[in-house]
């Protein structure tokens, strides 16, 4: 949609964002839909992709993700399903359960709740 180009965040890759969500914008309601998604702004309510879903640094979720990979450098505030990698980075912060095939938290990334690794062929998705 915006025409970002393939970038790489820490070891994960991630292909065009398609849907960006504006510091200044909050969206209340269930999403879906294909590709990924960056949030910068809040979302109230769930989210289901069939890519990857990026938290930026002033992103703010309040509701279950499930998605292909998820990155978090902003606040979640659900539970999440990726049926690939987790990543919690430096600033970002979980509470919630998580179901994943792949769990990274850098030092200083908060996560508070239960987890549950299984290789990415069994992880059912959350929604």
């Amino acid at each position: 949609m915006f025409g970002l180009s393939k970038k790489s965040v820490g070891s994960t890759s991630y292909g065009e964002i398609e849907t960006v969500i504006g510091r200044d914008t909050v969206v209340k309601g269930n999403m879906e839909g294909n590709g990924s998604l960056r949030i910068d702004g809040t979302v109230e309510g769930d989210i289901s992709v069939t890519g990857s879903v990026i938290i930026g640094e002033e992103g703010l979720v309040k509701g279950n993700v499930s998605a292909n990979e998820m990155i978090i450098s902003g606040r979640v505030e659900g539970n999440v399903t990726t049926t690939s990698c987790l990543s919690i980075y430096s600033t970002g912060s979980l509470i919630g359960d998580v179901q994943v095939s792949s769990l990274h938290i850098e030092e200083g990334g908060s996560f508070k709740g239960h987890s549950e690794m299984r290789p990415s062929s069994d992880v059912a998705p959350a929604l």
